[in-house]
């Protein structure tokens, strides 16, 4: 089965022109009932269409190499010659094989892909399928006629839907949808789509239930029908019954798959539903857009037409100047920065309202910088030491100020009769610490939260807040409410 099929060969041997073209007149004469064709006609068909300098030594190599490759038949007519050139030829007469007509279709199906059927999403083929489905598991008899039926309508939907979704999410049907012409088609798609949808969309629950009832039925009988059927027709290899099993197995596999899925994926029939509905979805999305771009196209139209009468009707040309910067804006604006506050109080003050502020302009161009000379400094050892000594002490102080609301290294703030503002800031960035790393699955479920924090005073403390509960605590400046919290240092 890996083997080289030579039957396609021409298609990609040099020369494969010469070759394309004796398979296909062979194929165009084939569909004709025509399909026994001679040297001469072969030889004149290509003088005309191909080239005029196509000989005899040609044809004759390219007839011989499509019957090596299996294209071609080759026989000879066992008759009295009649004149010379009949001698020379042999009376030899060519005839497509069934691998050539196979090729040719395959060829034609590529290069014509524009004119081959491009599907549909049929409502009809669906609810004919579920007919035989339900007939077939129902009815005892005749099972084997109905399988045949239900093989030929679930290879058409199939084909069918899978084509129509294919070709309208091509790259080509998608580039087409973004241009403006494709409005003119944009309802007939909608309400194609969404008929097929409304239709069908009931239909999923019905076909579950069938196609599992298939697995209940005798396939041992079903398929000694299909080989008897088979062995009707007197053909050189006979097809075995171990193939015929194995293809209807595949086919209720198949089934399965199309409109029950796997636990890995789901099945065809919703895929189908999902494709349809994005397809909508997108179709709706690009008319809104094409509608939003007219609508603004044909709004600015009549906008620039009455703006043009204006300038038409103006007076003067300073007037259509004024008209010009307050319709498009200053042609030429300057932008200076005024470090001068005014006096306004609000940012919704209008600026017009407001007074102006002055701006000094110094000189401009060469010399007007100033220059900027460097200047020596002496380093005031004494000076260092008093401000380093200041800083110290103040730190000192306010650790002791920390330090004093602490009784036996625990910290209640209900018991606090004064918090001065310093010491507030500091607790309350304390606290902000141990709510922004206290993580709670590492903890059991409760209303107190526990976080041990580093402080900048060279020691630990342990925030226990508790949610539930809320406190007052005075300040020097007010009263603070806020969750009840207990430090301990």
């Amino acid at each position: 089965m890996t083997e080289k099929i030579w039957a396609a060969n021409y298609l990609t041997v040099e020369n494969v022109e010469r070759y394309r073209k004796i398979m296909r007149f062979f194929y165009k004469k084939h569909r004709q009932m025509q399909g026994t064709m001679y040297r001469p006609d072969i030889l004149k068909m290509m003088q005309s269409e191909f080239s005029e300098n196509y000989g005899e030594l040609e044809v004759d190599k390219d007839l011989e190499n499509l019957v090596a490759w299996g294209n071609l038949h080759k026989q000879q007519e066992m008759i009295r010659p009649r004149s010379i050139e009949e001698y020379r030829n042999k009376n030899f007469r060519f005839q497509i094989t069934e691998e050539g007509v196979l090729v040719e279709e395959m060829v034609y199906q590529i290069t014509t892909k524009k004119h081959v059927a491009r599907g549909a999403l049929d409502e009809k083929s669906i609810n004919k399928l579920l007919a035989l489905l339900e007939e077939f598991v129902t009815q005892p008899e005749n099972k084997m006629s109905l399988w045949l039926e239900i093989r030929k309508e679930f290879r058409s939907v199939g084909e069918d839907t899978a084509n129509y979704i294919g070709y309208i999410t091509s790259p080509e049907v998608d580039s087409q949808m973004k241009t403006e012409q494709f409005l003119i088609y944009k309802d007939k798609f909608v309400n194609y789509l969404r008929d097929f949808i409304s239709s069908i969309q009931s239909l999923q629950y019905p076909f579950i239930k069938v196609v599992t009832q298939l697995q209940t039925i005798d396939q041992t009988s079903l398929i000694d029908d299909l080989l008897i059927k088979e062995q009707e027709v007197p053909t050189m290899d006979d097809i075995s019954r171990e193939e015929i099993e194995e293809q209807v197995l595949g086919e209720m596999e198949a089934l399965r798959n199309w409109f029950i899925g796997s636990s890995s994926r789901p099945s065809e029939f919703e895929n189908l539903m999902i494709q349809t509905d994005q397809m909508i979805r997108k179709i709706t999305e690009l008319i809104y857009y094409f509608s939003q771009e007219i609508h603004q196209y044909q709004s600015r139209r009549k906008d620039y037409i009455q703006i043009a009468n204006w300038f038409y009707e103006a007076d003067s040309l300073e007037d259509t100047q004024k008209m010009f910067a307050g319709i498009f804006g200053a042609a030429n604006t300057r932008h200076f920065y005024v470090s001068e506050g005014s006096d306004a109080v609000s940012t919704r003050d209008d600026s017009w309202e407001l007074e102006p502020s002055v701006l000094y302009l110094s000189k401009r161009g060469r010399g007007a910088r100033k220059e900027r000379k460097a200047s020596s400094f002496t380093i005031d050892k004494k000076k260092q030491l008093e401000r380093l000594k200041e800083y110290q002490l103040m730190q000192e102080t306010n650790q002791k100020k920390i330090e004093s609301y602490f009784k036996e290294d625990l910290l209640d703030f209900e018991k606090i009769a004064c918090l001065d503002s310093y010491s507030r800031s500091i607790f309350l960035r304390w606290i902000g610490l141990a709510f922004s790393s206290y993580l709670p699955q590492k903890q059991k479920k409760s209303s107190i939260m526990t976080q041990r924090i580093t402080t900048e005073f060279d020691f630990t403390v342990e925030v226990l807040i508790d949610k539930k509960q809320r406190i007052l605590v005075n300040c020097e400046d007010g009263q603070l409410e806020m969750p009840k919290i207990v430090m301990k240092r």
